[in-house]
């Protein structure tokens, strides 16, 4: 048996050239094939800060993710969600108020947003890869802001996404065979994102239209590690 390590590091360039350590991540594939992803994102003014812990099962099913905001050194709360079955259960704490708990629908092939970008490599795990057409994709989010500025129970955004085919991509981290979408989303924008292998690593992803166009996040490191024990 073991245990599958990732870490690495993602950086945004935006419009104007300013260069940002925007991500850091862990994944870990377990022993069942689950996967669980760690990441904490620092926006490029440096007054938000996310730090999300959520884990998939081996079939990309979401089980369970918790979410905490810090806005201008402020702690803004926590979101918690678990899938049981069809039901979202959703626990939301903040500083100023009692724990809220909703439960809500949990439609098939529906990912969790809480807003990491590495996790946009994963919104697509759904996809048919044996057309170009374009598909839908159900997201219920965590905010409803782009930014993830907000913390709440959320609500289902649809986007459409077309699977465009394998490239081979130059980031900072490397040269990587990735495969290519195009996503139309809910907020106005159209993406361009590249992901790598069964574990769909986030590689790059590309404003192409839409507010911030021009902005790229790129891999900029990436280290893969096996932890083997009987």
């Amino acid at each position: 048996m073991g245990l599958s390590i990732y870490t690495g590091r993602i950086d945004l360039t935006e419009p104007d050239g300013l260069k940002s350590d925007y991500e850091r991540f862990i994944l870990t594939v377990n022993p069942d094939g689950s996967r669980t992803l760690r990441t904490v994102t620092r926006s490029p003014k440096g007054d938000l800060l996310r730090d999300v812990n959520q884990m998939v099962a081996a079939d990309w099913r979401p089980i369970e993710v918790v979410g905490r905001l810090f806005f201008k050194n402020e702690f803004q709360g926590t979101v918690m969600r678990r899938v049981i079955g069809d039901q979202l259960h959703s626990y939301v704490w903040t500083p100023d108020a009692p724990m809220d708990h909703a439960v809500l629908d949990a439609p098939p092939r529906m990912t969790l947003g809480f807003h990491p970008i590495f996790h946009d490599a994963w919104k697509m795990s759904y996809l048919d890869l044996s057309h170009h057409e374009y598909q839908d994709i159900l997201t219920h989010t965590v905010s409803n802001t782009w930014n993830g500025r907000s913390l709440g129970h959320g609500m289902k955004i649809e986007g459409k996404v077309r699977y465009d085919g394998t490239e081979t991509v130059d980031v900072p981290a490397g040269r990587l065979e990735c495969q290519r979408f195009t996503w139309q989303t809910s907020f106005g924008k159209e993406l361009h994102v590249w992901r790598h292998g069964p574990h769909h690593v986030f590689v790059k992803m590309v404003v192409a239209t839409g507010d911030k166009h021009g902005s790229v996040y790129e891999l900029a490191t990436l280290e893969e590690k096996t932890v083997e024990w009987p």
